[in-house]
């Protein structure tokens, strides 16, 4: 082993050490929302609200960005990894598994979400305004009844370089458009296999291709191109048993300039038309991995990371229930909003609490209903 390898951890050290920090990015995605338009924003200079609004734009909207890509390479890496050969039984027996780790947890999350929504706001408005109980039917009706479960959420609606009409799509729990992808993923995965069996890295390259020409259709959601590239980055990893910290670690000279330059970029919003984005999330997403891998070398920190793993999902899942109660608070506590420090200071405060909540739930459901936390996280102990 060569000195360098020594300065970094393997796949199973780095895995567990990305799991919580990128929920927690996850969670600054949802927290912040831009009310001001780049042009604007440059116009301001380094004023203190253009502090506060570039530093939300970096943990939220740059940052952030590489959150899920990850979550879908390491999804296709781990599906692949102890596989030999994906036959039919493997493939069914990965099926079944994830039936359990992602299908029950999907519906299950979505529901219960739905029903959250229903009690803050249907009830609400029932003893306030006497609305009559029939609104609980238009509610369902209003956000497309079963589509609830897949594409009832649409976001990012734009018009490409080719002129093509675009969209995001995501079921009623938005984070959750990852959970869907990544379910269709799973079940397309045996054309994955073979896809890069036969293909090597030709497979990814062409995937890659239309990600950052930004190729898309517009009858399918986005995020789909997201969910392809990066679960066949993690497959390719995974089929080939290779160490995917081991290889990128000897890119790390050119990874991490590229990704700092994109990043500088992407602050301050000088990429309107989206061209550069999806090399930063490519450049980015590789360089946080880096990092990772380095970063388990230090005991205490991999410890509290490690400790916390466990928690990603649910963290993932829970923190939109909370959020708006979060915010609700936040914003009556804090009546000072002219001034942008406080606004900072707001925004990193209502990450933290948003998590210590979540984690608090989640220690609690652990001590008093450990079976009900099972089935909403997938049981995922020993699932490969």
């Amino acid at each position: 082993m060569s000195q360098e390898e020594v300065k970094c951890g393997g796949y199973s050290e780095t895995i567990t050490m990305l799991r919580f920090p990128l929920a927690i990015l996850v969670v600054f995605i949802h927290v912040y929302h831009p009310d001001i338009d780049v042009y604007k924003l440059h116009s301001m200079g380094f004023s203190g609200i253009a502090v506060y609004e570039y530093v939300c734009r970096f943990f939220s909207m740059v940052l952030g960005s590489s959150a899920v890509p990850i979550f879908f390479m390491i999804s296709g890496f781990l599906l692949f990894l102890k596989v030999d050969s994906y036959s039919k039984d493997i493939y069914m027996k990965k099926l079944r598994k994830r039936w359990q780790t992602l299908a029950i947890p999907y519906f299950l999350w979505i529901v219960l979400y739905a029903l959250e929504a229903i009690m803050s706001q249907e009830v609400g408005s029932l003893i306030t305004h006497g609305k009559p109980w029939t609104d609980f039917i238009g509610f369902f009706r209003q956000n497309d009844c079963m589509h609830m479960f897949w594409d009832s959420r649409v976001w990012d609606e734009r018009i490409t370089w080719l002129g093509v009409e675009t969209h995001k799509s995501g079921p009623f729990l938005l984070p959750f458009w990852y959970m869907r992808d990544l379910i269709v993923m799973i079940l397309l995965s045996p054309i994955v296999y073979w896809l890069v069996k036969m293909t090597k890295i030709v497979w990814i390259c062409f995937l890659g291709i239309i990600y950052v020409l930004d190729i898309k259709v517009s009858w399918i959601s986005g995020t789909y191109v997201v969910a392809s590239l990066f679960f066949s980055v993690g497959s390719y990893f995974g089929i080939n048993k290779i160490d995917f910290t081991k290889a990128l670690w000897k890119f790390k000279h050119a990874i991490f300039p590229l990704t700092l330059i994109l990043v500088c970029l992407q602050t301050y919003g000088i990429d309107e038309k989206n061209i550069l984005s999806p090399w930063l999330v490519i450049f980015q997403s590789l360089a946080l991995i880096i990092l990772a891998s380095i970063l388990c070398k230090f005991p205490k920190l991999f410890a509290f990371n490690k400790k916390l793993a466990s928690t990603s999902f649910f963290v993932y899942s829970i923190h939109l229930f909370v959020l708006g109660y979060v915010k609700i608070i936040g914003n009556r506590l804090i009546t000072v909003r002219d001034i942008w420090y406080f606004n900072l200071v707001n925004y990193f405060m209502t990450v933290m609490v948003i998590i210590a909540v979540c984690l608090i739930l989640y220690w609690i459901m652990l001590k008093c209903a450990p079976d009900i936390l099972g089935i909403l996280v997938g049981d995922r102990k020993n699932k490969s």
